[in-house]
Formats: structure tokens, sequence, C-alpha cells
């Protein structure tokens, strides 16, 4: 794979978030305890930049997050899918630790929004390179392979 170039979009002690114009893509790394104000702030910019550069793909990376509370993540879940129903967004993946608690945490914020469907397709992973394989791959092919992927309600 090419070097991917990407530009710090939003940076903070919890959080940065890179833009690659050319790939549509961002890519969004968070960082330990995260609070409820800082965690709001984050998703609110985050959404915003999404909607205002027509973003396609994005990558979350949770690897180094501790999970939030559970009022954080069903606020997560309303707020992005407000916001987000009606973004460019075709493909979310994510990059997720290898803690069950932090997966689990993510997909409760997913299910938290399973009644509102997003124009996106989601999937999990452990590396960043099978990530970025998987993004580019489906953005290169429209999403037509034949594989474990579903339709998803994104959330960062």
């Amino acid at each position: 794979m090419r070097k991917l170039e990407l530009k710090v979009a939003w940076k903070k002690d919890f959080a940065t978030m890179r833009y690659s114009p050319g790939k549509k893509l961002i890519w969004t790394e968070w960082r330990g305890a995260i609070s409820s104000e800082q965690l709001r702030e984050a998703i609110i910019y985050e959404c915003e930049f999404i909607l205002a550069n027509r973003v396609e793909l994005m990558l979350s990376d949770y690897t180094m997050m501790i999970p939030p509370a559970l009022e954080d993540q069903v606020w997560v879940a309303n707020h992005t899918t407000e916001l987000l129903q009606h973004s460019s967004l075709r493909l979310v993946a994510n990059l997720m630790a290898q803690d069950i608690f932090q997966q689990i945490t993510i997909h409760t914020i997913y299910a938290f929004t399973s009644d509102v469907l997003l124009p996106c397709e989601s999937r999990d992973f452990v590396t960043k390179e099978e990530a970025l394989e998987w993004l580019f791959l489906g953005d290169n092919s429209s999403n037509k392979q034949a594989d474990n992927s579903s339709t998803s309600h994104i959330k960062p």
C-alpha cells in the first residue's frame, strides 16, 4: 500500500483526528479515559468535520481508549446518528483493542442506534493494516465484495 498523506484536523490529549482530502478519509485515534465533556466536544467536532468535508471513509482507533460510561455511550449513539444519517460516509473501520470490555462498549453504542439506518458499512479490526486495506479495497470495489461486513450504525 502506498504512503497515506494525512493532515492533522484536530488534536487534544485524548484524541487526534487526521484527514486525507484525496482519499476522503478521517482517522481518529482515541486515548485514555475521556471525560464526558471532552468526549462530547470531540464527537461533535468529528461529526461536523465529516459533514463539512464529505468524508466517505473513517478509521476509528480505540486501541488506547478506556471505555466511556454508559451515559456517554447513549449520548454518542443519539447525537452521531442524528448528525450522520445524511452524511457521505460509506465505510467505517473500527480498530479494536483485545480488551473484551472495550469491544462490548463499542458494540453497545451501535445497538443504541439500531432503529436508524446510516449510509455506511462497518467492520472491526485488530490491525491498522487490515483496516486500511479493507477501507481502500472497499473504496475501489464499491462495496460489492462478498464478505462478513454488515450495514451498521456508525459511532466513533
